[in-house]
């Protein structure tokens, strides 16, 4: 195209086809073809991509497999047939599925990411002619087209797969997201977003806290730094985001917990216990912008980005020991998963697998999702009998990311016993229902592994002759101290390094941060968290 007779847009809408085209392509082209020639007035233009395609389709409810023998695969399970769907696309058809190229490929030629969320795209079966039925029909065939040969090569039964789809008629979800960016012209800059720190942040006379007042109520409370003044051993810390806890943060949230100490392990937590009003949180990430005397290193401390195991605040003041230096890298929205993918490496070791045991994973929430990339990558993803990845959640948009993280069958709770019952069953959806599905479809002999904290709720639990004589065995996970029978070999510096290289592999906030906040917005995410409308959500503390 000739640039110079393409006006100089305000606003770019992209088709829903941007995964056909290779990123790097895609964002330069747009750029050189629309913004080459700007108005005086322009800097930027605002590009919107919506439904992207983030490489997830799944069919709704999702079957597990079938058929399955010594010599024969069977049909495949839908996550299997759908991952194999997607390699497909990208190995024969060039589509690009990693919607972090995309954003990089903006963030190359200098475009910030405004705005992102979900659009997912659900196409029903129906009786008659209408729009949604061609268009189901016409889905169908294309998986025909491209999903069918891969599943066959791959040793499953594809024409057994497509025939129980069309007999059960599923719901086809693609998930996908939009993408709002400020893109500039050539020759022009951006002005600096609010989360740019140009120079080290100065200490400021007051800060922001969330505070936990009663059940169901938070509040952001302002509170003045020469009240805190720091001791010999602590750093003050500027922040700049920090993660909520979907687990025992919510129990706070909720009211559902015991008196205790806020955490045995955490120096700044022992003194402090669960009781109202309360200051909570342990997943933060800032600069450090002031050092106590005796701080070790504290020359070269200053001005570093760090993770500190911390509440949601603007500024903190912690004791070196609950804090540990950002690896060069990791973006500070990554770093905040840290305590969480720890969690999910130590529930992981209390399981102890073998190799070529069926684990299910019951509960597909932040934790549990880490779980499933955990195990992934510990090669517990095999598409072949007795050695599946199960996970189990009521949740669709779990299901889907679930699917992403490496599981070989992700399904509703009802499909449960079709695809059970399981060598180790991993149960972390603080839910007794699900701790009863995880107990009820494990083998004679096996392993349920208790990671939920169910604070001082009351579990019901049916354990009759069956599970008397089942011989299983029940064990309870816990992240703050190493297990006894691991301690011999690891500890908790090896465990943390383990953990900060699987945030650097996994990049969590890509995959898993659904939402970002302003403190302001606390009382509804933390409903929204509680009611299971967001996955992860995090505080951006520089937003103002």
């Amino acid at each position: 195209h000739d640039a110079s007779a393409v006006p100089s847009p305000d606003v770019l809408v992209g088709c829903c086809f941007a995964d056909l085209m290779a990123p790097d392509i895609l964002v330069s082209s747009t750029v050189q073809t629309f913004l080459a020639n700007p108005r005086e007035d322009q800097d930027y233009a605002l590009v919107y991509f919506p439904i992207t395609f983030g490489g997830v389709t799944q069919f709704l409810p999702p079957q597990p497999v079938e058929g399955a023998g010594e010599t024969n695969k069977g049909i495949p399970s839908d996550a299997t047939a759908f991952g194999l769907y997607a390699q497909a696309l990208e190995s024969r058809h060039g589509h690009n599925l990693d919607v972090w190229k995309l954003q990089k490929a903006m963030q190359n030629y200098g475009g910030q990411l405004m705005s992102k969320g979900n659009s997912d795209w659900n196409i029903s079966p129906t009786d008659d002619d209408g729009e949604d039925s061609y268009l189901w029909r016409t889905m169908m065939h294309f998986f025909a087209c491209t999903a069918a040969p891969a599943i066959h090569t791959a040793g499953f039964n594809a024409h057994g797969w497509l025939q129980r789809a069309r007999n059960t008629k599923p719901t086809i979800q693609a998930c996908n997201q939009d993408y709002l960016w400020r893109l500039p012209f050539i020759g022009r800059r951006l002005p600096p977003s609010e989360d740019c720190v140009k120079a080290l942040p100065k200490i400021s006379d007051s800060y922001q806290e969330i505070q936990f007042t009663a059940p169901q109520t938070v509040s952001v409370a302002e509170k003045s730094t020469q009240n805190h003044p720091l001791g010999p051993t602590e750093v003050r810390i500027a922040s700049v985001c920090s993660l909520i806890s979907s687990g025992t943060e919510l129990k706070v949230f909720e009211g559902n917990f015991e008196d205790a100490a806020l955490d045995v392990n955490i120096p700044s937590m022992q003194s402090e216990r669960l009781q109202y009003p309360l200051s909570y949180g342990y997943s933060l990430v800032g600069h450090v912008i002031e050092c106590g005397g005796e701080v070790k290193g504290k020359g070269e401390l200053i001005g570093k980005l760090v993770f500190a195991f911390a509440p949601h605040a603007t500024q903190v003041v912690v004791d070196q020991s609950a804090v540990q230096v950002v690896p060069p890298g990791v973006d500070p929205y990554d770093a905040i998963f840290l305590p969480a993918v720890e969690t999910a490496l130590c529930i992981v070791h209390d399981a102890h697998l073998r190799f070529g045991e069926n684990v299910a994973v019951f509960g597909q929430g932040l934790i549990g999702l880490l779980v499933t990339a955990v195990l992934q990558r510990a090669g517990s993803n095999s598409p072949t009998p007795g050695g599946m990845l199960t996970t189990v959640d009521a949740i669709p948009s779990r299901l889907a990311a679930s699917v992403a993280m490496g599981a070989s069958q992700a399904l509703f709770p009802t499909f449960v016993n079709k695809a059970g019952p399981f060598d180790v069953s991993i149960e972390v959806s603080g839910n007794h229902k699900a701790l009863q599905a995880a107990i009820d479809n494990t083998v004679d002999h096996g392993r349920v592994i208790l990671a939920s904290w169910y604070g001082n709720q009351k579990v019901d639990l049916k354990l009759g002759m069956d599970f008397h004589r089942s011989h299983k065995t029940l064990v309870v996970s816990q992240v703050s101290e190493i297990p006894p029978q691991l301690s011999g070999t690891w500890n908790k510096e090896r465990r943390f390094a383990l953990a900060w290289d699987l945030v650097k592999s996994l990049r969590p906030s890509q995959q898993l941060l659904t939402r970002t906040a302003s403190l302001s917005q606390a009382q509804d995410v933390y409903s929204k968290l509680g009611n299971g409308e967001e996955l992860a959500v995090a505080f951006d503390l520089l937003r103002k």
